[in-house]
This record gives structure tokens, C-alpha cells and sequence, in this order.
């Protein structure tokens, strides 16, 4: 009965040590629209991470347009092809490797996407997910015309379940390669995989309703065609079901914050933290709604608090204001001016040239080596 005792205690001691989804980022942060937002998940995070460690982001009040990404963000490109945007209908996954981590490690992620919320962010151990391999093909290679398609039965998908994921095998990717899940009848089975990227790492859809599902079962059993896969740029060779084994851990002492969420006042048009790296990559883009009934006789105030390893790493300080169309200066000089940053707010004032252009696009704020923290729109009158 004693080593009985014992056996129970060490499968107790292995169950709870595989429960090691570790929240990293804890909302909510707001990503709006027009692509604009955006939170950028620390390198620490990912310094003792694996291939093949899955990132989740939770989320809410997403709408039925709304996309997420995984983003670079030294060059705002996705991390991988297949995470460059994508459809939400629930949480949303990122799978790393040896790429993604080297990204990772020295830029960190950013999320963004738009029109959804954020509200956790966790790191889980490969483990903490188990596939089982539930089609092996014949393999279907998608044509260019996305005619081609794989007729999947309803007896490889009777153990799918909502908060499951279908990831898709596949070999032979080409640049733009998509991917299109469909119903029997060859309808999308859902919006958010109607045309999605596909990487060299397939691609997991993860269902978080029982809709799906319920299209599935009209198929009937056995060997019905339940559903079709299609695309175009790559192979298909094989389907697994993916599901989680693990818990979320309550442990958030190691969890990055993201910024209070904050009404905008009037005459502000930017209130936070928005980090601007040391190496020119960080940038705001504002829309030209604000701007329409500005005059000459109104200036931008622009609060920051200098980054210390600027100094450190022997850069000065800067910042830029640019046209969104061309990237070069607000006021069509030939080179963008700089303003060298000391700590005190930025005034710039507009000339006919830059207000015409904030008015019709809007601007960008390019810089290097500060936070910034609030942008308003005054009136000198």
C-alpha cells in the first residue's frame, strides 16, 4: 500500500508539473482599428523557450472581420508567412522555431492585427499539447487555380471537439501559399479559414464553437465526405488533432503589463507608452481625422521620456515627422529633419505644406531611443 502511496504522489507531482502555461502578458490592451495597435511581448520571455512552445493570446470583443498577427518587430513583417495575418475566432496560437525564437530572443513579439482586445498572453511547454494523426493522405497537391482539393471522411474527425485544433501537414510550400477549409458541400466552414496563409509549418486551425462541428456531423459517419481542404501553393499530406493537456498557471510575478487602458482627452491624440527602439524600427502612424478643422495656428506637443541605454549605447535621441505616403518629411524637404531630443516636449508647428498633407493622409512620428508617452493637438490662438 506504501509504494502504492508513492506511484500516486509521483503521477500527482507529473500532472502538476506539466501544467505550465505561463502567463507572460496580462490586458487588457485594446488593438483597434485600420492596423494601428499593437503590444510587444519582451525578449525575456522567450530566453528559456523551446521549439515548439506555443504563444496564446486571449481575447474578447473581437469583431466578425478581425485579425490577429505575429509580428517582427524590427521590420513589422510577420514572424512567418502563415502568421503574418489571419482570421479570429477565438484565441489565437503561434507555434515557435529556431527562427521565430531568434526573432524572439532579440526584438521580441509584437501582436497586432485589429479590431479585438487582448487579454492574456501565455507561454506553454510543447508537452502541454498532444497530437494524434488522424488522416495520412492520399497527399493532394493545391494547384495554382485552387481547384485541386482533399476529400476528408467523417471517421478521421469523430474525436474533434471545440477548444481542439486541426493542423494541417504539408510539404512543398510555395510563396502565397493558402489554405481554404470547407464543409461537404464546399462552403468555408468558417470565415476565419477562407483563404488562409500557410507556412512550411502548416498551418492549426483551433475551434472555440460548436458551429463547425455541426457541419461536420451533417456529413453523417464513416467514410462521408465531411471535409474538403483546398488552397493553392502547397501539398497536403497529412491531418492531426491537436488538443491541450495543461493547465494555466496563477503565477504572475513574471508577467509583463500591458499599459492602462486610457480614455483619450480632448485635444489628445496619443496617451501611453509606445517604445522606440534603438535601432529606427519603432514608428506611430496617426490618421488624418483628427487634423480636418486644424489651422496654422495649431501645433503638436509631443511628451517622451529619453530611453537610458541610448546613451549608453552612444545614440542620440530623435525624432522625425513624417508623410505616410512617402516616409520622407512632413513638410516635402528632401531629408526628414531630426529633432534631437533633451528631454524637454516637442512643439512643431505646422506649415501649409504639412497641414495639407495631415489634413489628406495623417502623419507618421519615426524615431529612436525614447517612450513615447502623449501627443496633443493645441491651438496657439
Amino acid at each position: 500500500m506504501k509504494r502504492l502511496g508513492l506511484i500516486y504522489i509521483a503521477l500527482l507531482f507529473a500532472v502538476s508539473a506539466s501544467a505550465v502555461e505561463r502567463t507572460i502578458l496580462l490586458g487588457p490592451k485594446t488593438i483597434g482599428k485600420a492596423w494601428k495597435d499593437n503590444i510587444v511581448l519582451e525578449p525575456r520571455h522567450f530566453m528559456g523557450a523551446h521549439a515548439g512552445d506555443i504563444v496564446t493570446v486571449y481575447n474578447d470583443n473581437a469583431k466578425r472581420t478581425a485579425q490577429g498577427a505575429f509580428q517582427n518587430p524590427k521590420t513589422w513583417q510577420g514572424v512567418a508567412p502563415e502568421y503574418g495575418y489571419f482570421g479570429i475566432n477565438g484565441p489565437f496560437r503561434m507555434v515557435l522555431t529556431d527562427d521565430i525564437l531568434a526573432i524572439a530572443r532579440e526584438h521580441g513579439i509584437a501582436i497586432g492585427g485589429h479590431d479585438y482586445r487582448i487579454l492574456q498572453v501565455t507561454l506553454s511547454d510543447a508537452a502541454d499539447y498532444q497530437e494524434t494523426m488522424v488522416w495520412n493522405g492520399p497527399s493532394v497537391v493545391m494547384k495554382d487555380d485552387w481547384s485541386a482539393n482533399a476529400e476528408i471522411p467523417a471517421s478521421s474527425l469523430a474525436t474533434l471537439r471545440v477548444g481542439d485544433g486541426l493542423r494541417l501537414h504539408v510539404s512543398k510550400v510555395k510563396q502565397g501559399a493558402a489554405a481554404k477549409i470547407m464543409d461537404f458541400t464546399w462552403n468555408v466552414i468558417d470565415p476565419s479559414v477562407d483563404g488562409v496563409p500557410v507556412g512550411e509549418n502548416g498551418y492549426t486551425w483551433y475551434i472555440y464553437d460548436d458551429a463547425p462541428l455541426l457541419k461536420l456531423a451533417l456529413a453523417g459517419t464513416g467514410g462521408n465526405v465531411a471535409m474538403r481542404i483546398g488552397g493553392t501553393g502547397y501539398k497536403l499530406d497529412g491531418i492531426g488533432i491537436v488538443r491541450q493537456v495543461g493547465e494555466v498557471s496563477e503565477d504572475y510575478s513574471q508577467a509583463q503589463r500591458a499599459p492602462r487602458e486610457y480614455v483619450l482627452q480632448p485635444g489628445e491624440l496619443f496617451h501611453g507608452e509606445k517604445v522606440y527602439p534603438l535601432d529606427w524600427s519603432g514608428y506611430l502612424k496617426l490618421t488624418a481625422a483628427p487634423f480636418q478643422e486644424s489651422t496654422e495656428n495649431d501645433v503638436l506637443v509631443i511628451s517622451y521620456t529619453i530611453d537610458p541605454q541610448a546613451k549608453v549605447a552612444g545614440i542620440t535621441p530623435q525624432l522625425s515627422f513624417r508623410s505616410p505616403k512617402t516616409w520622407g518629411e512632413l513638410t516635402g524637404a528632401a531629408e526628414p529633419i531630426a529633432y534631437q531630443l533633451d528631454g524637454t516636449d516637442v512643439v512643431y508647428m505646422f506649415d501649409p505644406v504639412a497641414l495639407d498633407e495631415v489634413k489628406t493622409r495623417g502623419l507618421v512620428i519615426a524615431g529612436v531611443g525614447f517612450t513615447l508617452t502623449k501627443i496633443e493637438l493645441i491651438s496657439a490662438q
